[in-house]
């Protein structure tokens, strides 16, 4: 988890590097008052290619920096997104970051450089490899295009691409922006979500998915893309309590800075930048 948050502003940069030297990112963007954090953490790290970035919806603070990443060199393998089904559920959603020709403008520069662009499908495994005789892998869970719903017309947060990253047993859910109802309608159905490690829904942020997702995916680790100060707020006071009570950590990217979480067949392990606050 690149700390991309570390004033005010909120935003999702995550890298994944699997064994075989695949690296991938899930989401990437700057909050708005960090602009550069996330280029300058892989620059810092030597990475010159990206094989898969995975877009989890068209919110700028989740892809806003894509562009300047390809700009400043970096290649890219393919782009997996998820487009609405109507111009408008990004229109309402302007002021929140929604904009429908800068997406569009997005796109057509993915074109013109001639990276491979595509939206996956529930079920699609977007990387798979062997290592030591353990499979190690990254799935589609589910996605929605806001529209042909099983909750009828969302807003663009469930819209979000979730996807689950796996070795052998162990397991990651990066769930975007998952909103309440979406989120509600997956705990009622008892979707397979169940994960070691679960990427915040919205930043902790009010809206997001309910506690019975939470107990649905029963994570050991909670992994929240915020800055300090909305992570203590009232605005992220029911993910915080709900997690504190149970005595499972909460990582934080504007607390912890950069958080490396390490994973095998066995397990997990989590190196953070900077200690948590009391």
């Amino acid at each position: 988890m690149i700390n991309v948050n570390p004033g005010e502003a909120q935003a999702d940069c995550h890298l994944i590097e699997f064994p075989d030297g695949k690296k991938v990112l899930i989401d990437v963007a700057n909050a708005a008052d960090a602009r550069g954090t996330a280029l300058a953490y892989l620059q810092g790290r030597k990475i010159k290619h990206i094989d898969l970035v995975v877009i989890s919806h068209f919110h700028w603070d989740h892809y806003g920096c894509l562009v300047d990443l390809i700009k400043s060199g970096v290649t890219i393998g393919r782009v997996a997104i998820n487009l609405p089904a109507s111009r408008e559920i990004a229109d309402v959603e302007r002021p929140w970051g929604a904009d429908w020709e800068d997406i569009q403008a997005t796109l057509q520069f993915l074109r013109d450089q001639k990276i491979a662009c595509f939206t996956p499908k529930a079920g699609d495994r977007l990387i798979e490899m062997s290592v030591g005789g353990v499979s190690v892998h990254l799935d589609v869970i589910c996605l929605f295009d806001g529209i042909n719903t099983p909750i009828g017309k969302t807003d663009m947060n469930d819209t979000s691409i979730i996807v689950r990253l796996a070795h052998g047993p162990t397991r990651a859910l990066f769930t975007g922006d998952l909103n309440n109802r979406l989120g509600t309608y997956l705990a009622e159905k008892n979707f397979d979500v169940a994960a070691d490690l679960l990427k915040a829904p919205h930043h902790g942020t009010e809206g997001l998915a309910p506690n019975e997702f939470f107990a649905l995916v029963n994570p050991k680790a909670l992994l929240v893309p915020s800055p300090t100060k909305l992570w203590f707020s009232l605005r992220s006071k029911r993910t915080r309590e709900y997690f504190a009570e149970r005595k499972i950590p909460a990582y934080v990217s504007g607390v912890n800075g950069h958080v490396v979480v390490g994973m095998n067949e066995r397990g997990f392990s989590v190196a953070t930048e900077r200690p948590s606050a009391p």
